[in-house]
């Protein structure tokens, strides 16, 4: 394990979905939103997708909104009690949130490319055990294949695959809006699988995870709300803390109330000291083998 594997408590390494976790790239708890919750989810993101026009009809992330607190609903899903009890369960007792987008695959869009969502792959935390980077995804439908479910590849958060070299930067390159899908971003692996799970479920993963998801072939949206947490942000170097908090929308912040700021202010990366911020680099090097 880590050398901060002493930030986990004792249960949590004995947990299985923290073994899964650390060793697949991800983990799925069940049930975790309430039925009014979600219906607030799902009316909030309609409404921001369905004004996202330009974004819908430009990229191969789909219809994809940076979650800016827009609703009041977006803003208790990133202080989930229950989601935090499921990082809590996995031994992440301080999580910081860092941002959140709502994605949706609408009718026929092409798969999402193969990407990974680690941005500091020159420092010594790429090659840690334990992640300092994970996603959050809450499908507000239930997903499989035809709809354009999640897609991974186990164990590729910390083992180096054929694929990983054939990338690029991902997130950060042209691939967004090329339309060369015979590119191997978009390609089937061998070792892929399909997550398919149900609305108000939670799948949890390693930033550094390749993922996708497939095609929608049906008639309905199909979105997912993804969330970026810290789990181990204290736990950080002083540069890696430094490079999340830069990097804070501090624009949104400003439109909350000071109610709704003292709720999310301790959730936030901070750093005060004066050190350079770790330089953003999303194509893994040699930390990863």
């Amino acid at each position: 394990m880590s050398r901060f594997i002493t930030a986990v408590s004792q249960e949590a390494i004995m947990h299985p979905k923290l073994d899964q976790l650390t060793r697949e790239g991800y983990c799925v708890f069940e049930n975790i939103l309430s039925a009014d919750l979600l219906g607030r989810l799902r009316s909030a993101s309609d409404k921001v997708l369905d004004a996202n026009e330009y974004e819908k009809k430009r990229s191969n992330q789909g219809n994809i909104v940076g979650m800016h607190y827009q609703n009041s609903a977006f803003l208790d899903l990133i202080t989930w009690p229950a989601a935090f009890d499921a990082l809590y369960l996995l031994g992440f007792e301080r999580p910081r949130f860092w941002s959140g987008f709502v994605i949706a695959k609408e009718f026929d869009e092409p798969p999402l490319y193969w990407h990974q969502d680690w941005v500091f792959w020159d420092e010594p935390e790429a090659a840690e055990s334990l992640p300092h980077q994970l996603f959050l995804m809450y499908y507000l439908t239930n997903t499989r294949v035809e709809n354009g479910c999640l897609r991974l590849i186990p164990r590729s958060h910390r083992q180096r695959f054929e694929i990983h070299d054939q990338l690029g930067k991902g997130h950060d390159s042209d691939i967004r809006s090329t339309a060369d899908y015979a590119h191997p971003a978009f390609s089937r692996h061998p070792d892929e699988i399909d997550i398919a799970v149900k609305s108000g479920d939670l799948v949890i993963g390693d930033a550094r995870l390749l993922h996708s998801a497939n095609r929608n072939k049906t008639a309905q949206r199909r979105t997912v709300l993804t969330l970026w947490y810290l789990p181990r942000f204290d736990q950080a170097s002083a540069r890696v803390r430094a490079g999340y908090a830069q990097r804070v929308n501090t624009d949104a912040l400003k439109t909350l109330t000071p109610q709704e700021l003292d709720r999310l202010t301790p959730l936030l990366p901070e750093y005060q000291g004066e050190g350079e911020a770790a330089e953003w680099n999303r194509v893994p090097g040699d930390m990863l083998h």
